[in-house]
């Protein structure tokens, strides 16, 4: 197999060196700033320890800092690793490259895409267009069972630019009114090219000054002069620019685009930028050199071993006897985990949908309850049937009592009186609630303000009654035959998790272990780019017992001042209520793994979970602390992987590995591949990075292989859709929970008080 990582060993002597030490004491942080600041062009800095400063003089003549002390420099990489930054920095900018930031490094280099898509006759100016963006990360690495080394991380992308001041867009006649502005800001590091902080929205000129919306900090005015357009506005420029030649020149600068994220392209590009760094040794301090290593590949004695995540196996019963290795397939023959003691078995269901879509929701309401029949025609044949059986059958129901109420218009007020008719029609004389509410809306709701989005302000009225909700897009409704039996699919199974149906389990790795695994998650609410916002930590725990994994949600969504105080409080429910639930025995083992996305793990936090496990005395309690980041260098090509042919002479995810393999890159570090070839969206979307996974230092449970795998059969398990997941459901859950009612605060009506009852404890966020 042909795996590469965009790993360059960096090779360098293991000498002594001079250096100089100083203090770091409470204002260590600006002290080193100011260091920093002063001594850029001779000195590096790094901070050593707790309590001290290294300070290294990268030119011969530059006098030493601190006291001087001996070390060696292999006993000290991450100040080596500074160093070979430094060094690669002045040498990029040295060849008059723009470089944005420090580390990871990224600099633009290379021919400028836009203007090799522009057809004869056409030209643009040279503050607009589209160049090649590499990032480089030079850090410490120790994979397993091997010395530490310093790796060189290259990768490439594409970034646009809009090098002119909205002055001189204005000159041009571009009419700068709903653009996002911002003003240059430079950094104490000269080498680094200022970037563009943006200040808010243009809704008007006056004279040569901007009146600006959604602002930052108050700013109301700006002059012109000194505004720069935000690169997202690209496009409105080059439409401007090019009228209606514009179309034909975004098509041709797609594919380019596309082409340079292709697999085989993006690596020839690392290869080509290695090669240029690394043409001769460089000098990383007077008299000692570095020298870059070709890419890590598999023949390679020091390539980590690729494994395989083993795909999960489903539970259809209580006694395991009926399991699957596919949820789908096993529901379909073996029906749902919960069907013996499901209730009710004829639901009711309310309908909400606009008046003009009535006869179209009642087509798709019969394809939904009593499945889709194959299409007849040739054209379609080949697509594949995920829904024949429909939702009565496949979930073994006796039937559904639906009823369809109408809106007159999309406004709040035309949905929430259609919310309060269902409503007041369930409680009338021998009627009874409805177990769900069908909404459908329009992909556009999703752009509207919470208080103006009629589908958030009617899942608010049936939540406030304990009603879940399952949204419908009328888009969906219209979809060709082979997309719409995998969107009723999906569907369904959310309606059957949301009636608090069980569709399956999955089968345990460890019996003799009692298990939780917790998941954060968090949502940035609030209205325009620099309104009030809020962060919501959402809480979801996933528990094992009996040989099976159980989803439990004991959690609301928090904003981060309270996030620390509401995860202690869930875990210690969490914990209290499953050691009643499964009769934990004195000296079981316990195992607490807490996944997050959003943040680091704090020493606090660590301390504080442990204080509170602490007062399970009689049992035998581990934890692990799992960091997932998809916000990382490491990429990860399998050049035997020729992808998935979507079109003509159109591949997706070549060279992209396939779905489940990682590397075990050290004791606490894991790539693990949740986007195989299959699952690439697009052929323009290349190569995926993989997901990087690393255990706090804290962690009393460190089997990585175990945590990895667990994630990945993770990622199958969601009851929101059949579709693989590139993220676990423990984050994936949890990111919807605070998504969710993070949104939900912003209504002025709405009393989280609610989800302490019934719907609470269901899956109302699917």
């Amino acid at each position: 197999m042909g795996l590469i990582l965009n790993f360059s060993p960096i090779q360098f002597d293991d000498r002594e060196i001079t250096v100089g030490r100083l203090p770091y004491r409470a204002d260590g942080e600006q002290v080193l700033r100011q260091l920093r600041a002063e001594h850029n062009d001779t000195h590096v800095f790094r901070r050593e320890g707790a309590e001290s400063i290294l300070a290294v003089s990268v030119l011969p003549d530059a006098q030493l800092i601190g006291k001087a002390e001996i070390i060696r420099l292999k006993e000290h990489l991450g100040l080596a690793a500074a160093l070979i930054r430094n060094a690669i920095l002045n040498h990029l900018v040295g060849l008059g490259w723009q470089v944005f930031s420090y580390e990871p490094m990224n600099f633009v280099a290379g021919d400028d895409l836009l203007r090799a898509s522009l057809f004869q006759g056409i030209t643009v100016p040279d503050w607009i267009g589209v160049r090649p963006l590499y990032e480089l990360a030079i850090r410490p690495i120790s994979f397993f069972g091997q010395q530490p080394f310093i790796i060189a991380a290259l990768d490439v992308r594409t970034t646009r630019f809009v090098e002119r001041t909205v002055a001189g867009l204005i000159a041009d006649g571009f009419s700068v009114e709903g653009c996002y502005v911002g003003t240059l800001r430079s950094t104490t590091d000269r080498r680094i090219a200022p970037h563009i902080d943006t200040i808010g929205c243009v809704v008007s000129t006056e004279g040569t000054r901007l009146r600006l919306t959604d602002s930052r900090d108050g700013i109301e005015t700006v002059e012109a002069n000194d505004a720069w357009p935000e690169k997202q506005e690209f496009g409105k420029c080059l439409r401007h620019l090019l009228r209606e030649r514009a179309p034909g020149v975004v098509a041709a600068l797609q594919r380019q685009c596309a082409a340079l994220n292709t697999g085989s392209t993006r690596l020839d590009r690392i290869k080509g930028m290695l090669s240029s760094l690394g043409s001769e040794p460089r000098q990383m301090i007077p008299g000692l050199t570095f020298t870059f290593g070709p890419l890590l590949d598999s023949t390679q004695p020091l390539f980590p071993r690729l494994e395989t995540a083993r795909r999960p196996v489903y539970v259809f019963d209580d006694i395991v006897s009926k399991t699957h290795t596919s949820h789908d397939a096993g529901l379909n023959e073996h029906g749902p985990y919960s069907a013996r003691v499901f209730h009710p078995s004829i639901p009711r269901i309310c309908v909400i949908c606009h008046k003009s879509n009535a006869g179209q929701m009642k087509n798709f309401l019969q394809k939904l309850l009593h499945g889709m029949n194959q299409p007849s025609n040739d054209q379609n044949r080949s697509h594949k049937n995920y829904f024949k059986e429909g939702f009565i059958r496949k979930y073994a129901l006796d039937d559904v009592d639906c009823e369809i109420f109408t809106t007159d218009d999309n406004s709040v007020a035309s949905y929430r009186e259609a919310c309060k008719r269902a409503i007041r029609k369930a409680g009338s004389p021998g009627n009874y609630k409805w177990d769900l509410a069908l909404v459908q809306i329009e992909a556009a709701f999703r752009h509207l303000a919470p208080r103006c989005n009629p589908y958030l302000v009617t899942r608010m009225g049936f939540y406030l009654h304990q009603i879940p909700v399952q949204a419908v897009k009328i888009e969906t409704t219209q979809q060709c035959a082979g997309q719409l039996s995998c969107s009723l699919n999906n569907i369904a199974l959310a309606m059957y998790a949301k009636l608090d149906g069980t569709p399956w389990l999955l089968k345990s790795a460890s019996e003799e272990t009692h298990e939780l695994v917790i998941g954060l998650g968090c949502a940035d609410v609030g209205s325009g780019r620099f309104g009030a916002r809020e962060r919501h930590v959402g809480i979801t725990t996933v528990f094992s017992t009996d040989g099976n994994y159980y989803l439990y949600n004991t959690s609301k969504a928090v904003d981060m001042v309270d996030y620390r105080k509401e995860l202690l409080r869930s875990l210690e429910m969490a914990i209290v209520e499953v050691r009643a639930a499964v009769n934990w025995q004195p000296k079981n083992q316990i195992r607490l793994i807490f996944h997050s996305m959003f943040k680091q793990f704090s020493r606090d936090e660590i301390e504080s979970v442990k204080g509170l496990v602490g007062g399970f005395k009689d049992c035998d309690v581990r934890y692990a602390f799992v960091e997932l980041k998809e916000d990382h260098p490491y990429v990860l090509f399998d050049t035997d992987q020729r992808g998935v042919q979507v079109g003509r002479g159109l591949v997706k995810g070549l060279y992209a590995p396939v779905r489940g393999s990682y590397l075990q890159l050290g004791d606490r570090d894991v790539l693990l591949s949740l986007t195989g070839p299959k699952e690439v969206k697009r052929a323009e979307h290349g190569t995926p990075r993989p997901l990087l996974l690393s255990l706090h230092r804290d962690s009393s449970f460190t089997d990585m292989v175990y945590i990895t795998e667990q994630i990945f059969s993770f990622s199958w398990h969601s009851w929101r859709t059949f579709l693989p997941a590139s993220l676990p459901v423990t984050i994936g859950y949890s990111n919807l929970i605070a998504n969710g009612l993070g949104h939900l605060s912003r209504l002025e009506r709405w009393n989280p008080d609610v989800m302490l009852g019934q719907i609470g404890r269901g899956r109302w966020f699917l």
